[in-house]
């Protein structure tokens, strides 16, 4: 849009100021041009980066996708950023003859139009390239395969679409500019709703193992069930989980705390950690209400994981944020996708923040562990 704003007004005053000499006025139109390209291919540089952390579950901050293009490098962010930077200076230091100023035709030389050409084929293959390695790692849900073929052509279309708008037609007389950028904006439109709500962000997450140890784990747990650790802070819980995907398990934790501390306390490299949060912004965060969304990214890891184990921390932050019956509910269909999975789900939660009823009803969808656990009914047996 500020290109736009910012075309529009060189134009104006391009107008105004040279008035009827043809020279001023050519002069005036190739300076908008080479503008437009030039944030046209600086869009493109924010959509590759934009492609690069999604595809990248370790990337979830500024800091940390400066330490994967220094870590990484080189990799293929930074060739396609070479090629935008180098479209971006042909554009600025080809000579561009003004055949005609009303309709616009322009005269270009073949290098530009090959550099452009290449340019525009990098971002019409870099979508797809990255996305389809990323969804084949991830086992990735039809929702999401949707979204994501709904950004690819979204992204290749909108490059198609200044390549001929901006650049081919022109140089045959053709101005369609107008209907190009109602064209364009659609495009972008279709990839702002393949994102939409970041549950397309939210649910690319891949299983993996934090480590295979030889020796013996300290904790077994019946796999197939959700367990309900009762405790004040959740260390019990954590405790296990961590026991268990450092011995095999493929694990996802859902969490109160910042992903950034968890994995400091706990050594979790590669385990995949969601933040339950209304106000964070991260891409690995997940909004508590509804809790259909924390439903979504379970439910789809158990489907795409395997021997896999869940810690969902901040059942009272789910019951704050909507109410104890659809928290419930939640917890019910969790259960049955545990068992159909044979997967283990662990809820820690401080049983002194609800009432009896309200525990009794989650008794009968779980077995009891904890320090807390005796007080409310037979304690699941785990070695240790």
């Amino acid at each position: 849009m500020g290109a736009v704003i910012l075309n529009v007004l060189i134009n104006v005053y391009t107008i105004q100021a040279s008035g009827t000499d043809v020279a001023a006025i050519k002069a005036g139109v190739l300076l908008s041009k080479r503008v437009q390209g030039m944030f046209d291919y600086l869009f493109g540089t924010t959509i590759g980066a934009f492609i690069v952390i999604a595809t990248t579950p370790a990337i979830s901050s500024p800091k940390d996708f400066w330490r994967y293009m220094t870590e990484e490098f080189p990799n293929s962010y930074v060739f396609y950023l070479f090629v935008m930077i180098l479209a971006i200076v042909t554009i600025w230091v080809s000579p561009v003859t003004i055949v005609s100023v009303n309709p616009t035709i322009l005269s270009l030389e073949p290098y530009f139009l090959f550099v452009n050409g290449v340019a525009v084929a990098t971002v019409i293959l870099f979508a797809p390239y990255r996305f389809s390695i990323h969804m084949r790692r991830t086992k990735a849900g039809e929702e999401v395969r949707r979204d994501t073929f709904l950004i690819i052509f979204g992204i290749s279309g909108f490059a198609v679409g200044e390549l001929l708008f901006e650049i081919l037609l022109p140089n045959y007389g053709i101005d369609l500019r107008a209907p190009g950028f109602i064209l364009e904006m659609a495009l972008v439109g279709l990839i702002a709703y393949g994102v939409r709500e970041k549950s397309f962000l939210q649910e690319l997450i891949v299983p993996e193992a934090e480590a295979h140890l030889p020796t013996k784990p300290t904790f077994s747990l019946e796999r197939g069930y959700t367990y309900a650790v009762l405790e004040r802070d959740a260390s019990q819980a954590f405790e296990i989980f961590k026991d268990s995907v450092t011995h095999g398990a493929q694990g996802l934790c859902i969490t109160r705390r910042a992903p950034k501390t968890v994995m400091t306390e706990y050594g979790l490299e590669r385990t995949p950690i969601l933040w339950l949060s209304r106000v964070a912004t991260e891409k690995n965060a997940v909004r508590p209400s509804p809790p259909e969304k924390v439903a979504m990214a379970v439910e789809h890891f158990i489907e795409v994981s395997e021997k896999s184990i869940v810690l969902l921390d901040g059942f009272e932050y789910l019951v704050s944020h909507n109410d104890f019956g659809s928290v419930l509910a939640l917890l019910h269909d969790l259960n049955e996708s545990v068992v159909m999975r044979d997967s283990i789900l662990l809820v820690p939660f401080d049983p002194t923040a609800f009432n009896e009823r309200e525990i009794a009803l989650v008794r009968r969808e779980v077995k009891l562990l904890g320090p807390l656990a005796e007080d409310f009914g037979t304690v699941a047996k785990i070695s240790r």
